[in-house]
């Protein structure tokens, strides 16, 4: 089931690309015990917080790939596709394949978590700078040299995507195609923080 993406017209230096960008939010927080893409961080919840970063005029089309009708529903009110997985395994190779159909037609799809709840809209508009620099590179967001999420991927890469194994992940792609991996700096290391823990959400 699908709502209709929000399509945003590019800034100049993305002009002649078209990017995508797809949400992971499939998982069963087993760890956080409960849902946590719905708790609530500074007053909004985790997975609202993640959504309000996407920043305007970047991305050619926004989707959220998720099992929950909560989290659907606010992927809905800011324009983004919902896209709902069936899978009941926690396969994070199928959610991958749902986020690269839903960026069929784009030159490039930043894959992004709903568990970093401190990403800036200055650190996407950064990802999608250095891939249109270099539109057959992989980019990565990084703090000191350490790369993390979101990453972005050229279209060459979406067929590896697509048959990774079960419970395969883009870490396996990346580790083919070294060369291709840019670096991408982020101001803050709180940005690339993730939220697996009840514990994390009381430290950060």
């Amino acid at each position: 089931m699908r709502s209709t993406p929000r399509r945003c017209a590019p800034p100049p230096f993305e002009r002649g690309l078209k990017i995508a960008l797809a949400f992971m939010a499939s998982g069963h927080s087993k760890r956080f015990g409960g849902d946590k893409l719905l708790t609530l961080i500074g007053g909004a919840p985790m997975a609202e917080r993640c959504f309000r970063a996407v920043p305007t005029g970047v991305f050619d089309t926004v989707s959220v790939v998720t099992r929950s009708g909560a989290v659907a529903d606010l992927a809905g009110r800011h324009g983004f596709a919902a896209v709902m997985n069936s899978d009941p395994t926690d396969d994070t190779a199928e959610t991958i394949r749902l986020c690269v159909a839903a960026a069929e037609g784009a030159d490039g799809c930043v894959f992004a978590v709903c568990d970093q709840p401190y990403l800036t809209a200055d650190s996407y508009r950064a990802l999608a700078a250095a891939f249109a620099a270099q539109p057959d590179c992989i980019a990565a967001l990084s703090w000191q040299n350490r790369p993390g999420n979101p990453v972005l991927f050229p279209a060459a890469l979406f067929d590896e995507l697509r048959g990774l194994p079960p419970h395969g992940t883009g870490r396996q792609i990346i580790a083919r195609h070294k060369p291709l991996l840019r670096l991408v700096e982020v101001s803050d290391e709180l940005e690339l923080c993730d939220i697996d823990t009840r514990e994390d959400v009381e430290f950060t």
